[in-house]
This record gives structure tokens, C-alpha cells and sequence, in this order.
């Protein structure tokens, strides 16, 4: 009985409302008051040259009641949309006006008008309140709705007039929309298919499509088959900025949430706010064609097998003995009936098909090289007789101790050095500092009994197999963590741009819009190519490595003569830049906050390994072993993960004590050629040396100026991090090991130098080409393209057009110079100590 009864008043009440039909015209104002007992329906018939175009309505309502408010229903006869006055806005503020666009009529894919003579639509228009409201109406074709291609066009949009504009497509089967603007407004720009009623409400615009939010600039890929009826262009104004900046809160109040929780009211919120406008240039461009494409990459490609001609030129031209020469240092090669080589060879035979640890086959190389004139047996056993007179012995880790290796101590590099041994100056003395090379005298001047001379032989007592094996360590633990980081990276990229895909958002993706080219799946293509450069010169640089192994597999090498080899570590050099094109290229599958660290983590690799190589060359027994050296850089990157995702004040004092401390232990260690240890005896001993400077000359000057120097930049680094705090930590910490790499190479060149050691032409020909690489590498990676430290309308403040065949923009051009310098760096460290091929160990300083 209740139930009926109020479905009868219900009926009493509509019985109750004057329903008024009346013609209304467009382009004129209506005005109209109404209250709950009248409804106004409103039928626009347009004029032929109106009917051309879809329809605009505007109304706006004065003294609404929020709670009763004005109902608007417009009809068409593909659709309808309802929407009411006043509206409350995600800042709080009532909006009195508002604006919507209506459906095209579509036949066969294309917009067309309707019947001239005919209503194009009725406006229901109904209170519920009882008071009564003033509404004003006014319906406008949209003349400006159709985008042309090439031909740009500027509009105005308002906080309650979303833009809508349509692209009907011709020939192209691509196009990419461009959006330019002066003011910092925030806004969404969308592109959706044909759909009625129109999305152009914040809701309804983030479902389907595509989107992006958009302050300066922005651009979309649209392609036919994602649209085939053309698209929808809409520009919607956004309540706040916060959504572009990062910055504020809902409604721009701190108070907000605990005057909710009080049920507090905002009077200032509930008056609407100044109208928020932006003008904007909306440009529709055809994409690139296929051919360009084509171009694009072939070009790529031949640039980068130039490297692989020149290496293979040069491998024919040492096919003349001219050339060769100029090329080929001399070198010292083994005496075949040497008894350290029989003693090796009968090693090998005994490993060869076993599970041993290292490994059975000599894979050790240098370049192609020519050996000195043929020596005398007797000259070559004398030397080597020599050569044990003055190498120091070495623990099992390492470690000098404190005995004393007889000259008369018979050469075998395949027999364990005693544990307790102390290291000789092997140099020539004077009489002047004689006593100082004496173990007593030697201990109460230097601590940890460290000679005042050091030379590449006292640290070089392991043998060859065992610097070998542990140099390959490298590559083999190098292989190992790329597999198993690289496959949930491929997992992850390929859930992103699945997502991506499906949810049309463009802001979960730091792409540079302006330049960035999809093919198939993959939105932004060029990115993805431009790293095919890391992985050819890397694999260049493994088969030169790989050559000149197996080179010095049928030329072996004196033992006591040159610079032990490590080409293991060199090789991990190689296919650390091949894992870098693998990672980089996944990471601009769809680059953000979430995945940064696949971009960067074996730039890490590359950056510390080289480090380690270079100090490897003249410490060959006392370096860091592969498994400590990754331990390192796994905690780099969990460093480097909890910076970007969980950084503030106490992360980065945190980060700044292990920074200074650990540089401090390190340069503590490298001082002292490795002698140095973490304990109480250890920092007693360092502290009584470094007490003794002011009063003594210090043993390694040009070492502890270098420390000097390096601490003094960490330093600045650190101070430079703790007080500014970027929010690109990861960014940061690159930059704090490529200057250490750099640091380190200069001064490894200017200790060679001073020491009277002269790179080979070739040497300085490679350093030459990295520096003028490098150079501009370095300033397309920090002009950058896009920024995922910040939001996604920020970092597209960045973009910029392509510069490079319309194809490739800075952030391309970084990876193609920076692959071309890590290139010619490796080869620099490669090639740098081939002119040490025949000069004896016990002569080649350490340093």
C-alpha cells in the first residue's frame, strides 16, 4: 500500500509540470526561468551551412541548488548525454557553467550533417528545486572541429569547455598529433575513436583511447587500424596543476582531510573560482614512412660495421711486413725448452677433460706482435735467473710477509710462494738508499715493510694459469648475473608495454613524444635501435680480445717480460657493453621510475671493472677477486633502488658516510699495494705512516697525490648529493664512477709518462677518437630528452623534436657516441702498455 502510494504521488507530481516545447535557434541566447514545476524542451533546427557542422551547447545556471540542482538532457537520434548545474569540481568549487559537444552523424566512416529542415537536437531542461533558477542556453556549430593535416590549429580551452576536434583520415595510414602551448595550465590530451556520447569529462576521458597529461608540449602516435572511423581530439582542463607538478593537495588546503573528518564546511571552496583557460596549438603530422624507417636503420647499421671493415682492413694489412712493423711491438716469446713451459704443458695435460678449477688451456693473448731478435739460450736463462733474484714472494691471498727470497732462489711460477715474505726493491739503488732496501731498514721507515720501489715483478709471483683463471672469473660470473638479471627485465618490459597498450595511459611511459617512433608493439622504436651500437662494438671488442688470446696461444710470451695478461676481465669489458644494448633497449621499451635501474646497472659494471683493470695491470696478485667486485655492485644497485624510491635526508646521510668512508678504506688499500687491513694492527701501522709525512718524505708521492686529488672530488660529491639530494640518485652515482674512471685513466697515462713509458702510436690514436667522443656524448646525455624524476608533464618540457633524419633525437645520439667511446676507451686499455711487450717485469714501475 506504501509502495503505491508513492508511485501515485510520483505521478501527481509529474502530472503536476508544464511541459513547454519551444523552437530555438542557433547562435541566439536563451534565457530562461525554471523551478520544479516546469520543463523546457528545446528543438534546434539549424540552416543548411549550420548543419554542416556538430553542435556546441553552453548553458549556465545562477543561484543553483547544489542539492537540486538543473538537470540537462540533450537528444539526438544516434544518442543522448545528460549532465547537471551546478557542477562541483575535484578542487571543491561549484561551477555554474558548462559546455558539451554532441555527436557526429557518421555514414561510411565519415561525419555528416543532418537532414536540413530537421531538428538537429532537443535540450530537456528540468529543476527539481522549488525555487526559481535563471538558466541560459546557447547551441553553436563547431566550425573550428575538423584538424587538417600539416595545418596547425590554435584554440582556447576552458576549465568547463573541454576542446573537441576530429581527424578523418586520408591516405596516410600514421599520423602523430602535436600539442604546443605557452602557459603551464594543466591539461589531458586524449584521442579516442568515434564514441556517443563524446568523452569529454574526466571520468569518461581515461576510459579507452589514448592520453597524456600535458602543460608545454605534447605528442601521441595514432595509427588507422587503432582508429579506423578517425579520431576524437580532446583537450581538457584540468581543475589543479597538481596533477602536471606533483605539487599540493586536493584543493590546494592542508587542513583538507581533518576538516572532512569534522564535517567541516569550506565556504571560500563552494564559490567557483576564476575560469582556468589555455590556449593551445594543435598540430596533426604524418608519420614516417616505411622508407625512412628503412633509411633509419640501415644507416644505423652500416655506421657501426665501418668498425668491423676497419678491424678486418687491418687485419689484411698486416699481411705487409711495413705495416706490421709499424703496428706489431716488439715482444719477447718463450723458449720452448724452458722448464717453466714444460712444467705448464704437463699441468695441462693433467687437467685437460677434468672438473679442475682452472682452466686447461692457456687462452692468455696479447696483439700481433713480433718478437726481439732470437737470444741466447744462456741470455734468456740468465735473465730469468735474474728476474727471480728480485721478484718478491706472495702468500696464497696476496699478501707479502716478512721473510727474505735468497737471490739465489731457483724461478718457478708453478710453485707457492712462501706465506711469510717480504717484497724487494728491485730497481737499481744507490748507496744513498741501499739501507732502505734492507728488510730491517725497510720496515722501520715504510710501514708494512713496503720497499720505497716497487716493480711489476715483486707483485707479479702468481703463475700464469691462476691469473688467467681468475681473470676469466670475470667473464664467467659476468655471464652468469646477466642471465639471471636479464630475463625478469624482458618479463617486466613486456607486462609494461602489454599494459600500455591496453590502458592508453602515456603518462606510465617517460618517452620522448615529439621523437618517438613505434613499430609494431613497440611505441617507441628508435630508442630501441639506437643501442644496436653496445652490442656490435662489443661484440667487436670480444673478437679482437679473442684474437689476440689466440694469437699468444701459438706465440706464447716470456714470462718475465711485459705486462701479465687479463684478458678474461677485458673480455667482460665486451659483453658487459652487449648487456648494456639488451638492458638500455628494454628499458625504452617503456621507461620510468619503476625500471631506471635497468638502464644503468651495467654502466656500473662497465664503469668499476674498468677500474679494476687498470689497477689489475700493474697489481696482478693483489686485485679483487669477480665475486667481491659483484658484491660490490649489488650493493650499489640496492643502494641506487632505495635512493630513487625511498630517498630523503636519511638515505642520503647515510649514503655520504659510505661513500667517504669506503673511498677513505680504499685509498688506504691502494697506498699501501694491498697491505693495508681493517683491523686494530692495520690502522695502528697506516696511522703511524701517514703521522710521519710532515716530518719524511712520503713513500709514493705521485700515488698520494693521486688519492689526494681522487678524495677531494669524492669528497665534493658527497657534500654535492648530501645538500642537494637529487631525486636522480641513480643519474648521480654514474656520474660519480664514470669521473672516477676518468680520474683513474689520466692518471695511469701521466704515471706512464713520468716514468718515461711511451704509448704506442695507436695507443693515443684510440685515446684521441674516446676524448673526442666522449665529449659530445657527455652533452646529449645531459641535455636529455626526458626526465623520469619528475612527473610526466614536467618531462615533457624536454622533449624536443628529432635531430637526426627525422629519426633519431639526443638521447639516441648518446647511446650511438657513448657505444663508440666505451669502444675506444677499452681499446685504449687494450693497447696502452703494448710498448711495455719487451721490457723486463723487474723494470716496469708500479703505480
Amino acid at each position: 500500500m506504501r509502495r503505491a502510494a508513492a508511485l501515485l504521488a510520483v505521478a501527481a507530481a509529474a502530472a503536476a509540470i508544464d511541459v513547454q516545447r519551444l523552437p530555438a535557434f542557433f547562435e541566439q541566447d536563451i534565457q530562461l526561468t525554471i523551478d520544479n514545476t516546469v520543463e523546457y524542451i528545446l528543438e534546434f533546427t539549424p540552416t543548411a551551412e549550420q548543419a554542416a557542422w556538430p553542435s556546441r551547447v553552453r548553458l549556465e545556471a545562477s543561484a543553483a541548488d547544489p542539492a537540486q540542482p538543473v538537470l540537462v538532457t540533450a537528444r539526438q537520434r544516434i544518442g543522448a548525454v545528460t549532465w547537471q548545474l551546478p557542477y562541483r569540481s575535484r578542487d571543491g568549487a561549484l561551477l555554474q557553467q558548462l559546455q558539451r559537444t554532441l555527436c557526429f552523424n557518421f555514414t561510411e566512416g565519415a561525419p555528416v550533417a543532418v537532414d536540413n529542415g530537421g531538428a538537429a537536437f532537443s535540450l530537456h531542461v528540468s529543476s527539481a528545486g522549488g525555487g526559481a533558477v535563471h538558466v541560459a542556453a546557447r547551441a553553436d556549430p563547431a566550425r573550428d572541429v575538423l584538424l587538417d593535416l600539416d595545418r596547425p590549429a590554435t584554440v582556447t580551452v576552458t576549465q568547463t569547455a573541454t576542446g573537441v576536434y576530429y581527424y578523418g583520415w586520408g591516405e596516410e595510414s600514421r599520423v602523430r598529433l602535436v600539442m604546443e602551448s605557452e602557459d603551464d595550465v594543466c591539461a589531458t590530451l586524449a584521442v579516442h575513436n568515434y564514441t556517443c556520447p563524446v568523452a569529454e569529462t574526466a571520468e569518461t576521458i581515461s576510459i579507452g583511447g589514448l592520453r597524456m597529461t600535458v602543460q608545454r608540449s605534447g605528442g601521441i602516435n595514432v595509427a588507422r587500424s587503432q582508429f579506423p572511423e578517425g579520431f576524437y581530439v580532446m583537450v581538457l582542463v584540468q581543475d589543479t596543476d597538481g596533477e602536471c607538478s606533483g605539487e599540493g593537495d586536493p584543493g590546494g588546503d592542508s587542513d583538507w582531510l581533518w576538516e572532512a573528518a569534522l564535517g567541516a564546511e569550506d565556504s571560500a571552496r563552494t564559490e567557483a573560482p576564476p575560469t582556468r583557460a589555455k590556449t593551445v596549438t594543435l598540430t596533426v603530422r604524418p608519420a614516417l614512412t616505411r622508407t625512412q624507417y628503412a633509411v633509419a636503420s640501415v644507416v644505423t647499421l652500416v655506421i657501426f660495421l665501418v668498425f668491423y671493415a676497419g678491424f678486418l682492413a687491418l687485419i689484411f694489412a698486416q699481411r705487409y711486413k711495413p705495416i706490421k712493423r709499424l703496428i706489431a711491438p716488439k715482444a719477447v716469446l718463450a723458449d720452448a725448452k724452458s722448464g717453466e713451459d714444460e712444467v705448464d704443458a704437463g699441468v695441462r695435460r693433467r687437467r685437460r677433460g677434468s672438473d679442475a678449477t682452472f682452466d686447461s688451456v692457456d687462452d692468455d693473448s696479447e696483439s700481433d706482435e713480433e718478437p726481439e731478435p732470437s737470444q741466447p739460450a744462456g741470455q734468456v736463462a740468465g735473465q730469468r735467473q735474474s728476474a727471480a733474484a728480485v721478484n718478491g714472494a706472495y702468500s696464497e691471498d696476496g699478501t707479502p710477509g716478512v721473510a727474505v727470497i735468497s737471490p739465489a732462489a731457483p724461478y718457478d711460477a708453478g710453485v707457492v710462494a712462501p706465506t711469510s715474505v717480504t717484497v724487494v726493491d728491485s730497481s737499481p739503488t744507490t748507496d744513498a738508499n741501499q739501507d732502505q732496501c734492507r728488510p730491517e731498514a725497510a720496515a722501520a721507515v715504510a710501514p708494512f715493510g713496503l720497499p720505497p720501489r716497487l716493480r711489476v715483478a715483486a707483485l707479479a709471483r702468481r703463475g700464469p694459469r691462476t691469473r688467467r683463471a681468475r681473470s676469466d672469473r670475470y667473464l664467467h660470473t659476468l655471464y652468469t648475473v646477466a642471465v639471471f638479471y636479464a630475463l625478469p627485465v624482458l618479463q617486466f618490459v613486456a607486462a609494461f608495454q602489454l599494459v600500455l597498450n591496453v590502458w592508453g595511459s602515456l603518462d606510465l611511459c617517460y618517452y620522448n613524444f615529439l621523437c618517438a617512433h613505434p613499430l609494431g608493439q613497440v611505441s617507441d622504436f628508435n630508442h630501441v635501435l639506437s643501442n644496436l651500437g653496445y652490442l656490435l662494438l662489443g661484440a667487436l671488442f670480444m673478437l679482437q680480445v679473442r684474437r689476440r688470446r689466440a694469437r699468444r696461444r701459438r706465440k706464447p710470451r716470456h714470462e718475465e717480460y711485459g705486462i701479465p695478461a687479463h684478458y678474461g676481465l677485458l673480455s667482460a669489458l665486451g659483453a658487459g657493453m652487449m648487456m648494456v644494448a639488451l638492458l638500455s633497449a628494454s628499458y625504452h621499451v617503456c621507461p620510468n621510475r619503476l625500471n631506471f635501474q635497468f638502464d644503468t646497472a651495467f654502466m656500473y659494471v662497465l664503469a668499476v671493472l674498468s677500474m679494476v683493470k687498470i689497477y689489475q695491470a700493474r697489481h696482478p696478485d693483489i686485485n679483487a677477486r669477480a665475486h667481491s667486485t659483484f658484491g660490490v655492485l649489488a650493493v650499489l644497485i640496492a643502494l641506487v633502488v632505495w635512493g630513487v624510491l625511498g630517498g630523503g635526508a636519511l638515505f642520503w646521510g647515510v649514503f655520504t658516510v659510505l661513500h667517504v668512508f669506503t673511498f677513505l678504506l680504499l685509498s688506504l688499500h691502494i697506498y699501501y699495494v694491498g697491505q693495508f687491513r681493517l683491523d686494530g694492527s692495520g690502522l695502528a701501522e697506516a696511522a703511524r705512516g701517514l703521522r710521519s709525512l710532515p716530518a719524511t718524505r712520503p713513500l709514493y708521492v705521485p700515488r698520494l697525490v693521486m688519492l689526494l686529488i681522487a678524495n677531494a672530488i669524492n669528497w665534493a660529491f658527497a657534500l654535492y648529493g648530501l645538500f642537494s639530494m637529487p631525486a636522480d640518485f641513480a643519474g648521480h652515482l654514474l656520474q660519480v664512477l664514470l669521473c672516477n674512471t676518468l680520474l683513474y685513466m689520466v692518471f695511469y697515462l701521466t704515471m706512464k709518462l713520468l716514468h718515461g713509458e711511451r704509448p704506442r702510436w695507436y695507443a693515443w690514436a684510440f685515446l684521441a677518437a674516446a676524448a673526442l667522443a666522449w665529449a659530445p656524448a657527455l652533452y646529449f646525455f645531459v641535455s636529455g630528452s626526458s626526465d623520469w624524476a619528475t612527473t610526466p608533464a614536467l618531462s615533457r618540457h624536454r622533449n624536443h623534436e628529432c635531430r637526426v633524419l627525422h629519426f633519431y633525437d639526443s638521447h639516441d645520439l648518446w647511446h650511438f657516441l657513448s657505444a663508440v667511446a666505451l669502444y675506444l676507451s677499452f681499446n685504449t686499455m687494450l693497447t696502452w702498455d703494448d710498448g711495455l711487450a719487451a721490457v723486463k717485469r723487474t723494470e716496469i714501475a708500479v703505480f
